[in-house]
């Protein structure tokens, strides 16, 4: 199936094509554990590295529709009749609108991922 891969390091987006195991979401976007950052109302949906603003290797962001993610992210459809990953609906030159890179000597400091860490909250339900 076809998704987008937000590279931050290199600061471009590109077309790959995934299976349906899951490992191809975390080995695209280089990462352990993924979460999703955002879903369009389409259903296509930004997956992210979860630990992106702990892990020290991770030195790179970007935004997407306002939304500010370390590491990379993978566009990915979603099938919203069983949960499943489709092909991505969106077209690219859409998905680059909603992008937006650092600049090129840009690099997350420890003091960013402190000040991220800082500014979380558990809030009781």
């Amino acid at each position: 199936m076809k998704a987008y891969k937000i590279d931050a390091t290199n600061n471009v987006i590109t077309t790959v094509e995934l299976t349906e195991n899951y490992r191809d979401i975390t080995n695209a976007i280089g990462c352990e554990l993924f979460c999703v950052g955002h879903t369009l109302k389409n259903g296509d949906t930004l997956f992210v590295d979860d630990e992106g603003w702990l892990n020290a290797k991770v030195k790179r962001v970007f935004k997407f529709d306002g939304r500010l993610f370390a590491g990379n992210g993978l566009i990915v459809g979603l099938n919203r009749n069983n949960g499943n990953s489709v092909s991505v609906k969106t077209k690219e030159l859409d998905i680059a609108k909603l992008v937006e890179f650092a600049s090129k000597g840009f690099e997350i400091t420890d003091e960013m991922r402190d000040n991220a860490m800082g500014s979380w909250t558990i809030t009781t339900f």
